[in-house]
């Protein structure tokens, strides 16, 4: 049993910058760039879809310092020219543009454009960054009563209307698969955020191998523990 969409949470940086002897912020460094890797192995082993989070440095604000410190446009560029089957991937942003520095928006936009340009491409990429999963739904929620307010309809047509495909229609993250499979990298055991809508009937697997260490082996041995489960779907 092979998941189709595989989402990976990236985050053990500071005990890997403790391990190592260095900054934390070259090991966020070293975690984005994991990020290309990680991909390669989830489509050699079937995933149709991966979405990645990478947890920022505990000592900055990810927001005004993200671009300095992880390189994200070098990031883009891997996964738009290093790709060996460039034009077979299809590269998504998720989260708000607004949350993000100008210049790193500006970049997503140019990929999107690009991969546009090209090809929808069968393996689709998600990277998440500036990404809120509770913020996603309210953001849903508010376009539904918006969008009713404009058509003239009343708060007791729109509840009663109200159903999880209108609403999931709604979501900024547009029409992801549902999430087979969350892989969190570093030790934790939470979610932090990540994917709550599309992660309802997903399956975990906690690694407590930070993200700057992860090799193949990791993503084997969790591919290997999802194929031994039996997927009950929150029956």
């Amino acid at each position: 049993m092979t998941p189709r969409h595989v989402a990976v949470l990236l985050d053990g940086h500071a005990q890997f910058a403790e391990e190592q002897g260095v900054s934390e912020a070259m090991a966020y460094r070293a975690g984005c760039a994991k990020q290309l890797e990680i991909a390669r192995w989830c489509h050699a082993r079937g995933a149709g879809t991966v979405t990645l989070e990478i947890l920022p440095p505990t000592h900055t604000d990810p927001h005004e310092d993200i671009a300095a410190d992880a390189e994200w446009a070098a990031v883009l560029d891997d996964f738009l020219v290093g790709w060996d089957g460039a034009r077979d991937i299809a590269l998504n942003h998720l989260g708000d543009p607004a949350r993000l520095p100008v210049k790193l928006a500006d970049r997503f936009r140019a990929s999107a454009a690009r991969r546009d340009a090209a090809t929808q491409g069968s393996f689709q990429v998600n990277l998440a960054l500036g990404y809120d999963g509770h913020g996603e739904i309210l953001d849903a929620v508010r376009a539904t009563l918006h969008q009713a307010q404009a058509d003239g309809r009343g708060l007791t047509d729109v509840a009663a209307a109200l159903d999880v495909e209108g609403l999931e229609t709604q979501l900024a993250s547009g029409p992801l698969p549902p999430v087979d499979l969350i892989i969190r990298a570093g030790g934790g055991q939470y979610l932090s955020g990540f994917l709550l809508w599309q992660s309802a009937y997903a399956e975990f697997y906690f690694s407590g191998t930070p993200a700057p260490a992860l090799t193949q082996d990791d993503l084997t041995a969790a591919f290997a523990d999802y194929a031994r489960r039996n997927r009950r779907y929150g029956k």
